[in-house]
């Protein structure tokens, strides 16, 4: 008898747990800017939800409280644009020039960190050649203006590698805007050819939630984040 009174509590503990525990997804609907109302897909669309930790109550007391917690989880999300991303100067003569800028826009609701990797001086791309370097320089403003910059704020292209922060504020959610210059320095033992280099820009988003997949920024497995927390 003290056993199956043991099994029949432990099953009674199982099935509470269990229907505290369910986690139900359910139908989501977006409101659009235009006014209309679209059901969204699971898979494709921007937001989900779940109804988790049911309650019950059987007993004659007078008074009940009940707690109701809505919890949202916001992921990180980021807007950019470049206006290009390769500049091709000709040159017929050995000079100091400058190029108008390339414009690049961000956009985001959380830290992002910009890194540059292989930024260098202009090399020599095929054979030999005197001088196998163009020296290589570039200049980034925010200022709205985008006025041409002077001799003394260039920055050499192997100083352009590095990580910097971009930090979560109102004007990043809003969306900032940067101006990036090239000059190059072509001198006279600098040899006829085409000299080449190519960096790299990557940005990461610093607060991402684990729930997002991080290669394609599709939908992971919301459900194992409903948590138990009010």
């Amino acid at each position: 008898m003290n056993r199956f009174l043991v099994i029949l509590v432990l099953a009674v503990i199982g099935v509470l747990g269990f229907a505290q525990g369910t986690v139900r997804s359910l139908d989501v609907w977006e409101i659009t800017g235009s006014g209309s109302v679209v059901q969204l897909d699971e898979n494709t669309g921007n937001a989900r939800a779940y109804a988790s930790m049911s309650a019950e109550g059987s007993c004659n007391k007078k008074v009940w409280t009940l707690q109701f917690t809505t919890e949202v989880q916001v992921a990180q999300w980021a807007e950019w644009s470049i206006s290009a991303t390769k500049w091709t100067w000709f040159v017929r003569k050995p000079g100091d020039y400058y190029a108008d800028a390339i414009q690049f826009s961000l956009k985001s609701n959380g830290d992002v960190q910009l890194s540059a990797s292989g930024f260098n001086d202009l090399e020599y791309a095929t054979g030999g050649g005197v001088n196998r370097y163009i020296e290589t320089y570039y200049y980034l403003t925010t200022d709205a203006s985008n006025t041409p910059p002077s001799t003394s704020v260039w920055v050499r292209a192997s100083d352009v590698n590095g990580s910097l922060v971009v930090e979560d504020s109102a004007a990043l959610h809003e969306g900032m805007t940067a101006h990036l210059w090239n000059r190059i320095h072509v001198v006279n033992c600098n040899s006829a050819s085409t000299y080449r280099d190519t960096g790299i820009i990557t940005l990461t988003l610093l607060n991402q939630k684990p729930w997002i997949n991080p290669d394609d920024g599709s939908w992971g497995n919301t459900v194992d984040y409903v948590t138990q927390e009010k």
